[in-house]
C-alpha cells in the first residue's frame, strides 16, 4: 500500500487531511561511505546525492523542484576519526564547467515551494518553511562518530526550449557538474578540500 511508501510527517507538520497536505518522506540519514559519489579524506567521509529523479524530489519535498528549474543537492559528511570538523554551507561551491552556480538562499527556495503548493492556508505555509529550514545545510560542528546531513538548492540556468528535468538529467549525463566541499578541522585550523562530480 502506497503508505509504506510516503511517510505522512503530520506529527512533524501539524497538518490535518485536506485536498491541499503537503505530504512528505523525511530524507534517510545514512552514512556517507554507502552513497556512490564519496571521497574519504582523513577520517572524514564527503558523499553528495543529487536528487534528479521526479519520484524522489516530490517525495522528499512535496513539489517539483526540477519543473521550477531548482536542482535539491543533499550532502552527506561522517566523522570517523576522534577530530571534530567545522561544516559551513559558504565552503561548498557547485560548477558547471567554469561557471560557478550559487545555491540559492533557503528563503526562495521556500516561496517556490509555496507557490508550487498553490491553496494551502498561512499555517500550512508557516509549517513548509518550517520543514525546508529544517532540511537546509546549515553551520555544524561535526563531533566524532557522528553523520551530518543538509540539502543545498541550485538555480540550473537553460534555454527556453528545453524541459528543466530533461536539462538536468543531460548535465550529469555528461558529467559537467562538479561539486567543491571544504571541511574545517576544528583544533588545529587544517582546511580538508573534496571534489566530486555529480
Amino acid at each position: 500500500m502506497r503508505r509504506h511508501i510516503l511517510l505522512v510527517m503530520l506529527s512533524f507538520l501539524g497538518l490535518t487531511a485536506c485536498a491541499n497536505e503537503f505530504t512528505v518522506v523525511q530524507i534517510p540519514l545514512r552514512n556517507a561511505d554507502l552513497y556512490p559519489r564519496s571521497l574519504a579524506k582523513g577520517g572524514v567521509t564527503v558523499a553528495v546525492d543529487a536528487i534528479t529523479d521526479n519520484e524522489r524530489v516530490m517525495a522528499y519535498f512535496g513539489v517539483d523542484l526540477l519543473k521550477a528549474k531548482i536542482l535539491p543537492v543533499n550532502i552527506i559528511f561522517s566523522n570517523h576519526g576522534n577530530g571534530r570538523y567545522i561544516i559551513k554551507p559558504s565552503d561548498i561551491l557547485l560548477l558547471r564547467g567554469n561557471e560557478v552556480m550559487d545555491p540559492m538562499p533557503f528563503e526562495t527556495v521556500v516561496e517556490v515551494a509555496k507557490d508550487l503548493h498553490a491553496g494551502i492556508s498561512a499555517k500550512t505555509a508557516r509549517q513548509v518553511s518550517a520543514y525546508f529550514s529544517n532540511l537546509a545545510l546549515q553551520d555544524t560542528m561535526l563531533a566524532p562518530q557522528q553523520t551530518h546531513q543538509g540539502v543545498m538548492f541550485f538555480k540550473i540556468k537553460e534555454n527556453e526550449e528545453e524541459a528543466s528535468d530533461f536539462l538536468i538529467r543531460k548535465l550529469f549525463r555528461e558529467g559537467s557538474m562538479k561539486i567543491n566541499i571544504g571541511v574545517t578541522d576544528a583544533a588545529t585550523g587544517e582546511r580538508i578540500q573534496f571534489a566530486l562530480f555529480l
